[in-house]
């Protein structure tokens, strides 16, 4: 009996704290438990970190020191970029689906830069570090070297009239001879054919790098059948 009591006493308070304070008024005393005790909406006990981002690949090398980079992660999230283990720049992911990107970011050194990112969550969750990008900057003209023909150098005769275009460059370039491509062999040597035209033949050799560096020289042959 007197259990049954003290249920209907709860159930007149609470009735009576309503009438009084309204529905809006017991979310504004929620709302300052909430506050008080450090829990806020629907991160309250979050302590799970988020996924890593993903970052987008990106071509492996450049000669712009800066470059654009774009990826995914959990929605809203703080996302940080980090280039060499230096952090470069923030973002927040969008809300809808999770996608970011960065602009004109900074390499901080020529030669091979390691890219990654983490992201934190509303909780202040902190995700492990994304897998890893990495590009390297170059802005060096690749080596280019022609062994054959002479500039200047004369030739005659029907038999003479293939002229072989040979020299050398870097491992990995590519190589142009009067704008058609010649194979390079893997330690960068080229050969290339052209066929000459009475009097004076001009001979453009155009070697292109991975990061798009461009090296070229021309040179003029003459011919006589």
């Amino acid at each position: 009996m007197v259990s049954l009591l003290k249920v209907l006493g709860i159930i007149l308070a609470v009735v009576a704290a309503l009438y009084f304070i309204g529905i809006s008024g017991l979310t504004y005393i929620g709302g300052f438990w909430n506050l008080f005790t450090g829990e806020t909406g629907s991160t309250a006990g979050d302590k799970v970190a988020p996924s890593p981002p993903t970052l987008n690949p990106i071509s492996t090398y450049t000669k712009s020191g800066v470059i654009n980079l774009s990826g995914f992660a959990e929605p809203a999230a703080e996302i940080t970029l980090y280039v060499n283990e230096v952090e470069k720049a923030k973002t927040i992911s969008e809300a809808g689906g999770g996608t970011f990107s960065f602009s004109n970011v900074a390499l901080t050194t020529q030669g091979k830069n390691v890219i990654t990112a983490t992201a934190k969550d509303r909780a202040g969750n902190v995700s492990r570090s994304s897998a890893e990008l990495s590009v390297t900057f170059d802005k060096k003209p690749p080596e280019l070297e022609i062994t054959a023909p002479k500039n200047g150098q004369a030739f005659s005769g029907e038999d003479k009239k293939q002229i072989h275009v040979e020299g050398k460059t870097e491992a990995g370039a590519t190589v142009e001879v009067n704008e058609s491509l010649a194979p390079v062999l893997a330690g960068g040597t080229f050969k290339s054919t052209i066929t000459a035209k009475d009097g004076d033949n001009k001979i453009t050799v155009v070697a292109t790098d991975k990061a798009g560096n461009e090296k070229k020289i021309e040179l003029s042959v003459t011919y006589s059948p």
